[in-house]
């Protein structure tokens, strides 16, 4: 069995806005394993670049909002 590297579990965003909470992601699961690469796809506006940047931590702390439930192990790099 791989090494798991990455674990994403109902990863859920939501942004702070001055007409109140837009949730820009929500539900996302999946699992990365050592050597195994991972694409995401989609159409735009769809939420790519918005999990990609959470799971990395590089989302502004001042209006984002991470659901409690997304959970990593491991490291990435």
């Amino acid at each position: 069995m791989k090494e798991k590297i990455l674990e994403v579990k109902n990863l859920e965003v939501s942004f702070k806005t001055y007409a109140g909470i837009s949730h820009a992601v929500r539900g996302i699961d999946f699992n990365l394993h050592k050597g195994e690469t991972l694409a995401i796809v989609g159409e735009s506006g769809c939420g790519k670049t918005v999990s990609s940047k959470a799971i990395m931590r590089l989302l502004p702390e001042s209006n984002t909002i991470i659901g409690e439930n997304y959970c990593s192990t491991g490291k990435i790099f």
